[in-house]
Order: C-alpha cells, then sequence, then structure tokens
C-alpha cells in the first residue's frame, strides 16, 4: 500500500510539469524531451495501478482510505483545469471534481486520468513540433522576443502621451512633436498586432495560429501553455501568473479602445504642438525682419540731418514769407503721419497672426490635412465598455485567487486573501446589468463563483478549527505536564494527566490532513503518545 501511495502522490508534480514553454529552438528541443520523460514516468505509474486494480485485493477497483494531500485550486487534474475547483479540507487531489472530502476515488477513473496526461503530453510534442517546422514562425518568435508584451508597451506609449505643451519655448515644442511621431509610429505597429490577435482567438483556428496569437501578445515575456479546458479553453501561464485564452482576448479587445483614444489624443497633442510652433517660428522672424541693419542705421542717420537742413531752409523761407515752405511742411507731416499708420497696421497684423487658423493638423496617424480652426476642438476619448470590463476583472481576480490557492497547505492569512478576490469578483459580475451584452457569460460565471466562495470559507472554517485545536491541545499537554512534574505524586493527580493528554490527542486527531497545521500536530500527537504511554505505565505501577 505504501508503494501505491508513493506512486499517486507523485502525480501532482508530474502532472504540474506537464506543460510546453515557448522559448528559443533550442528550448524547444528540450521541451519535448522532458515531456517524454514525464510520459515515461507516467506510463510507469499507469502500469502499477493497472496492477493493482486487477488484483484480488482491489477488486472493487476503490482506493478507499489512501491519504491523499490536500486539494489545489487550478491543479491540472486530466478531465478538466480546474480554474474554478471547489476547495475543501480534506479533499483528494485525483478526483476529478473536487469538493467532496470523503469520497472515494475509482482506481478505474485514475487510470484514466493518467492516460489522458500522457495524450497531453502528445499534443504538446505536436504543438513543439510543428514550431520547429514552421521557418516563418521561428522568425517571428525570434523577433517578438526583442519587443515588449502588447500591454506594456500600451502602457508606455500612454505614458509617453501623457505631456503639457510647453507653448513658449520653440526647441521643447520640436522636442514634443517628435515625442509625438514616436508614438504615432509605434501606435501604427500595435493596432495591426491587435486585429490579427483578436482574429485568431475568436475564430476556430488551428492551434498553431493560436500560439501566433501569443507569441505577439506575450513579446518578450516568456510564456508556457499549461492545459485545456472545455470552459476556459487554453490555459497560459507567464512570469508566475495563469490567464485564459478568454482573458487575454477580453485584454486585447481592451487594448484596442486604450490604442485608439491614444491616437486620438496623438492627433490633437500634435495639432496643438505643430501650430504652436509655426507660430513661434513665425515671431521670429517677424522680430529678425524688424531688427535695423548697419547700413539701415546709417541711412536713418542721413535721413535725420537732412530733415534737420530742410527744417533750417523752411525757416528763413518762413521768415520770407514763401509758399515753398508750407508745401515742405505739409509733405513733412503726411510723410510723418503715414510712417505711424504704417507701424500701427504692421503690429495689429502682428497680434492677429496669434488667431489665424493653422491648416496641415493631422487627424490621424496617417497625417491626413484639413483646415482647423484656431481652438482646436478637443475629440473625446471613448471609453470602454464597463460591463465587459467588470467581466474581465472579475475572471482575473478569479484566476488570481486560484492561483494563490496552488500547492497547499497556506495559512489562514492566504485563505483569507483568496475569499476576498472572490468577493470583489462576485460584486464586479452582480453589477453588470441584466440586458448587457456579456450577461449570460456573467451569471454562468457568478454561479461557479458563489460556490467557489463559499467553499473558501469553509476552508477558513476548517483552518481556523485546525489551529484552535492545536491550541487547545497544547494548552492541555502542558498543564498534564506541570501536574506530574517532581514526582512521586498520589495515583489521581496521574490520572488527572492522563486525561488531560487523552483530551490532547483526541483534538490533535480531529485536526483534518491538508490543513496548514497538520504537520505541526502530527509532530505533537506523537509526543503525547508517547506521554500518554508513560503515564499509563505508572499508573499500573501504582495500583496495589
Amino acid at each position: 500500500m505504501s508503494d501505491l501511495e508513493y506512486l499517486v502522490n507523485e502525480l501532482p508534480q508530474l502532472a504540474d510539469s506537464m506543460k510546453l514553454t515557448i522559448g528559443n529552438s533550442s528550448d524547444i528541443r528540450r521541451e519535448i524531451e522532458r515531456i517524454s520523460n514525464i510520459q515515461n514516468k507516467l506510463n510507469i505509474i499507469e502500469n502499477k495501478l493497472q496492477e493493482v486494480l486487477d488484483s484480488e485485493r482491489f477488486n472493487k477497483g476503490v482506493l478507499g482510505a489512501i491519504p491523499f494531500f490536500g486539494t489545489i485550486a487550478s491543479f491540472f487534474i486530466p478531465g478538466g483545469f480546474l480554474v474554478d475547483a471547489l476547495l475543501t479540507a480534506g479533499s483528494g487531489l485525483l478526483a476529478e471534481k473536487l469538493g467532496e472530502p470523503d469520497k472515494e476515488t475509482s482506481l478505474a477513473d485514475l487510470i484514466e486520468n493518467v492516460e489522458n496526461l500522457i495524450e497531453w503530453g502528445d499534443g504538446l510534442k505536436n504543438i513543439a513540433e510543428n514550431i520547429l517546422n514552421d521557418s516563418q514562425l521561428l522568425l517571428q518568435l525570434e523577433l517578438e522576443r526583442k519587443s515588449l508584451s502588447l500591454p506594456e508597451e500600451v502602457r508606455q506609449i500612454d505614458e509617453d502621451l501623457r505631456i503639457h505643451i510647453d507653448f513658449d519655448e520653440e526647441q521643447s515644442l520640436r522636442q514634443q512633436v517628435q515625442q509625438i511621431k514616436v508614438a504615432q509610429e509605434q501606435l501604427k505597429q500595435v493596432q495591426p498586432k491587435l486585429d490579427s490577435i483578436v482574429q485568431n482567438l475568436e475564430r476556430n483556428v488551428e492551434p498553431i495560429e493560436r500560439i501566433k496569437a501569443f507569441i505577439s501578445y506575450f513579446g518578450e515575456s516568456v510564456f508556457a501553455i499549461e492545459w485545456f479546458d472545455e470552459e476556459h479553453g487554453l490555459i497560459i501561464s507567464y512570469e508566475g501568473q495563469t490567464t485564459t485564452l478568454g482573458i487575454i482576448l477580453n485584454e486585447c479587445v481592451s487594448l484596442k479602445e486604450k490604442a485608439n483614444a491614444l491616437i486620438d489624443r496623438a492627433n490633437r497633442l500634435r495639432g496643438e504642438a505643430e501650430q504652436s510652433l509655426k507660430h513661434l517660428e513665425k515671431e521670429r522672424r517677424r522680430k529678425e525682419q524688424k531688427k535695423p541693419s548697419r547700413k539701415q542705421s546709417e541711412r536713418s542717420t542721413q535721413t535725420g540731418e537732412s530733415l534737420n537742413s530742410i527744417d533750417r531752409t523752411m525757416s528763413s523761407e518762413q521768415r520770407r514769407g514763401g509758399r515753398s515752405g508750407w508745401i515742405l511742411i505739409l509733405s513733412t507731416l503726411t510723410l510723418a503721419v503715414l510712417g505711424f499708420v504704417g507701424w500701427k497696421t504692421t503690429f495689429q497684423i502682428s497680434r492677429s497672426q496669434q488667431t489665424i487658423p493653422n491648416s496641415g493638423i493631422p487627424l490621424n496617424v496617417g497625417e491626413q490635412k484639413t483646415n482647423s480652426e484656431a481652438s482646436p476642438t478637443l475629440t473625446p476619448i471613448p471609453q470602454p465598455d464597463p460591463t465587459a470590463t467588470n467581466l474581465a476583472a472579475a475572471q482575473k481576480l478569479a484566476m488570481e485567487a486560484a492561483v494563490m490557492t496552488q500547492n497547499p497547505p497556506h495559512p489562514l492569512e492566504n485563505w483569507q486573501q483568496v475569499q476576498g478576490k472572490w468577493q470583489e469578483s462576485i460584486k464586479l459580475l452582480e453589477a453588470i446589468p441584466d440586458n448587457s451584452a456579456v450577461a449570460t457569460q456573467a451569471q454562468e460565471k457568478l454561479s461557479v463563483y458563489r460556490t467557489n466562495y463559499q467553499a473558501i470559507t469553509n476552508r477558513i472554517v476548517t483552518e481556523q478549527k485546525a489551529a484552535t485545536n492545536l491550541e487547545a491541545a497544547q494548552k492541555l499537554a502542558g498543564e498534564a505536564a506541570l501536574m506530574v512534574n517532581n514526582p512521586p505524586h498520589p495515583k489521581e493527580v496521574w490520572q488527572n494527566a492522563q486525561s488531560k493528554l487523552q483530551q490532547a490527542i483526541n483534538l490533535l486527531s480531529s485536526i483534518p490532513q491538508g490543513t496548514f497545521v497538520e504537520a505541526q500536530a502530527k509532530e505533537k500527537l506523537a509526543d503525547y503518545q508517547n506521554n500518554y504511554t508513560l503515564i499509563s505505565n505508572r499508573i499500573k505501577t501504582e495500583t496495589p
């Protein structure tokens, strides 16, 4: 029986390792070899289980009291990736669905699960070989490994476009225009990527096409194909996180909306910046033209001397009473007035240039041109559908909760955090109205999430009770130790100590398997049982 228990308890680690990490060509070849080694071990386990099933001792095909580990959420059990698995204390890992702690597992079902796991390995190796045989895909993989993931790339573009136009500084404006142009070029590349990914994830395409979509989406982030589930589709892990095809699809739809909003923002900012830049350039040229040159200064001096000479001549003519003096006076006054009016007109035109409409403001990434008003109309930024956002956020929280429960046991605080995530995901789904496009999907998820929330709540109660039992047992054992300290003692003292130890043993024995304090309880239990035996023997010697 111990051999069987060892083999069965080895399955979780093997199942967890049955995945395909997408790296370079050398990495993929090593993955094929690694998966084959896992399949060989699974074949050995399958043969051993089949021998047990065929034996007379297990002719009913029931495992019975094998002490399996506690349940693991999001564990890759053949027959279904349990993202929304029920989590209850004491459940067997090998049940196809979790949540019944006392349910016995059929050996025939277990063998079928192992066979499915081996078959899944064949599928992963087939995907790996298809990647290696596709030279264009390998080239895409190599190129994408040098770029950011799409979510990170859109986030950085968003950061780059969070700028305040410097309307008064020409050099700064030039730099900002260049920064906006770079962001626009990046958006030109992001948009077709997102369109292609959404199409490949929405349509019923070959697995290799989905792999291409994932490669474009994750970029430099290494990802692994973990499992396939009828409800969630392909399950993907990356950088310590786990996600699904549906979540990635929703994220890409949101990224498309975000990219469109960024295009509008970039066009508006570029229009404002280029308009202000042209105005500053005109002002600079006007000032340069207005500044007098050396020759103009000399000419002004000569003109002044001539005017003085004319004034002296006119004075003498006035004294003589000649008409020519009045003619010269009128001519001089006329020139002066016209000069003042001309200067005034020039000043007014210069001021009006500040509000002259500027043409050539790009309205999209393709830089189409049209006339615009002096103050550009701000294009409203489209907002994502809040109901779809709620659904995606709820699924993300659910995935995080499932990942947090992998590889138990966990302390009570961990389970409480998981409970909080399930609770928050339920609130998000409950906020989706019945007339929403995702209402049906939300209701389906809501039913599952509520069940999972209740299961986690039950797990928390179990963990709390286990911790309380351990604490109470330690207190009773301590009291018993104090009672028998410094013997000899009357028989009644030994009997009271024996009773306290028996209570402590009962409390520890009631602590379920898979709880966080189970290991500590087992250690204490062995000590308390030894002490109980010693006290029982002492009572026998005290009896006449």
